[in-house]
């Protein structure tokens, strides 16, 4: 049951219109490097998304626009191969999805434009010199900041107001992020009357470790943080949490359509759509370094009713009435 309109149009996606629009562009190559397997849910909904959305601004799969898609399966390493495959093929620009592969892109070259969506803290992180003149070769959309977990606290806590601990997840290995989002878990925390902290975890193993620890003592809550690792063992830690009847948050909409409680997310296909806008722009020639990074704009929260039912939480009319989307 949706409760708005979550899919923004196409006309309010992007921002400038596309230069020479009433010609027929000269055929290029776009290279694609997706963080999930193909069947992952999001993987369908930005696929389908950037196709629509180019060939809209002019740009045909197949016929103008040759593409290379690759899917990474959250595996850094095989990322790394994949994005020298795309570079193998001299694509004209590349697009690249979450902080992991938009690093493995940034390792593959430094000359060719690459247009990312889903990365966090891009000049925290090293990917580009600043929001408003990223320079060198990478532009995009970031989707959380730090701030978030503020949200995703609060939202545990109204979804079960019993919880006294919270363990968020993410992978260690980039370190800037972890300890953003730690720090924001120490300083939130405690004004929600939360212990809060954050564990790495690399891997299904890991990932039940971690859980599974934690659900020794009462009172926890789980925070799924953003990340290719949390994303790929989504239905592991929907599981896992079902099995030890914790309530969690998630950072990604079909998180929750897999069966996860809740979350406070972005719209995918906006951001999409967005980058969309971009590599039209690039295209035409726009230079890449001067084109500036952008939040998101559209932001959503999603609840599962069953899966609160089923740790006996009892959604209150006023946290109903913001949700963006409700399934029964």
């Amino acid at each position: 049951m949706r409760r708005r309109d979550v899919l923004a149009g196409l006309g309010g996606a992007i921002a400038w219109p596309a230069a020479g629009c009433g010609q027929t562009p000269a055929r290029r190559r776009l290279g694609v490097l997706l963080v999930y397997d193909e069947g992952h849910p999001d993987v369908s909904i930005i696929v389908g998304t950037l196709k629509d959305s180019l060939q809209k601004l002019g740009w045909t799969w197949g016929q103008n626009l040759a593409v290379d898609l690759r899917y990474g399966d959250g595996d850094s390493a095989k990322m790394r191969r994949q994005a020298d495959e795309i570079m193998a093929a001299k694509p004209d620009l590349v697009f690249a999805q979450g902080v992991v592969g938009t690093t493995a892109l940034q390792q593959a070259t430094t000359t060719t434009p690459v247009v990312f969506i889903q990365a966090q803290d891009p000049v925290g992180g090293g990917l580009v010199a600043s929001l408003s003149r990223p320079g060198g070769n990478l532009t995009g959309f970031t989707n959380f900041d730090y701030t978030f977990v503020g949200k995703w606290l609060q939202l545990l806590k109204e979804l079960s107001p019993g919880v006294t601990r919270a363990r968020a997840i993410i992978n260690p290995d980039y370190r800037t992020r972890f300890a953003g989002y730690s720090a924001e878990l120490a300083r939130i925390g405690p004004e929600l009357h939360i212990q809060a902290e954050a564990s790495g975890v690399h891997d299904a193993a890991e990932i039940e470790r971690a859980i599974t620890t934690f659900a020794e003592e009462p009172h926890g809550g789980l925070i799924v943080l953003p990340d290719a690792i949390t994303g790929v063992y989504s239905l592991q830690i929907i599981d896992l949490t079902a099995r030890h009847r914790m309530p969690a948050v998630y950072a990604y909409a079909a998180q929750v359509r897999m069966g996860g409680l809740a979350a406070y997310t972005t719209s995918v296909a906006r951001d999409v759509q967005q980058a969309a806008g971009y590599i039209d722009r690039i295209l035409r020639g726009a230079s890449v370094g001067d084109l500036p990074v952008q939040a998101s704009e559209r932001f959503m929260t999603l609840i599962n009713l069953k899966t609160a039912a089923s740790l006996d939480l009892t959604i209150t009319p006023s946290l109903l009435a913001t949700a963006d989307e409700v399934i029964d």
